[in-house]
């Protein structure tokens, strides 16, 4: 019998073991070959493995048509939350951060998994952490809730300094964010690492990721530069150039900040 875990397992780290996805259109066809092998034995198995598929592929309308079907096929809590886990993945890969940030809440509501809300914490550390559910840590044990709560003072002393700086817009420079996040994803799987230095009417971001190659930082930082430029369209040149923001591979894990 056919085993939807080997088969899945399989699948998800041919995908993800490399940072950079692959162009390879025959590799991408033959883990939609294997996924056709667990069709008749587990539906919810399947379609999550067409969804994750879609989306690495950036066809996020469809992963997204996926997911959301499998909420209609069950009624099992952690699947739920499993598959908001993947919807808010999917939202944030497309930029709608505040659909993400909600779809991770929801994952974390059904099960309070801390790594449900590690990834709502992450996310609005980046975006919003004026949202009051960040404080929601009751739930939590203790270890883990005292890492959160002291990650969060951090955070709140990194946005003093920026709200404090009269010439620096947050709005803007999530805008900023959400372009460098869109195209590492396009491109890239797994995560980056984001150091923040902020000065005097500037925020520096570096984004870096180890196992990045050099051909890969300097498609991202082209990428990147494309997005700006159609910012521009709403934005001035000067008030775009008080955020510089590049990709790495150099590892300035030891100082990350965001």
């Amino acid at each position: 019998m056919i085993s939807p875990q080997t088969t899945d397992t399989k699948i998800f780290d041919a995908m993800f073991t490399n940072v950079v996805k692959t162009s390879s259109v025959f590799k991408i066809r033959s883990w939609k070959r294997d996924a056709e092998k667990i069709r008749s034995v587990d539906i919810l198995k399947y379609k999550t493995i067409l969804g994750t598929i879609a989306a690495y592929e950036n066809k996020n309308d469809e992963a997204l048509g996926l997911y959301r079907s499998i909420l209609q096929l069950t009624t099992d809590t952690s699947y739920h939350a499993m598959t908001y886990g993947n919807i808010g993945n999917v939202l944030g890969h497309m930029g709608n951060y505040l659909g993400a940030i909600d779809s991770y809440w929801k994952a974390f509501e059904l099960t309070k998994d801390a790594s449900y809300f590690s990834s709502f914490f992450k996310l609005c550390r980046i975006y919003y952490l004026d949202d009051e559910r960040l404080k929601n840590m009751k739930s939590l044990d203790k270890d883990k809730r005292s890492f959160f709560e002291a990650e969060f003072l951090k955070l709140e002393e990194t946005r003093q300094e920026i709200m404090e700086n009269n010439n620096l817009n947050l709005d803007l420079y999530r805008e900023i964010l959400k372009s460098a996040f869109s195209v590492f994803f396009k491109y890239c799987t797994n995560n980056v690492h984001r150091f923040v230095e902020v000065q005097d009417q500037q925020i520096s971001t570096i984004l870096f990721n180890t196992d990045l190659d050099l051909d890969t930082v300097m498609l991202l930082n082209d990428g990147l530069n494309e997005e700006l430029v159609n910012l521009l369209d709403s934005y001035e040149y000067e008030d775009l150039i008080k955020y510089p923001i590049i990709f790495t591979a150099e590892n300035f894990k030891n100082v990350e900040l965001g």
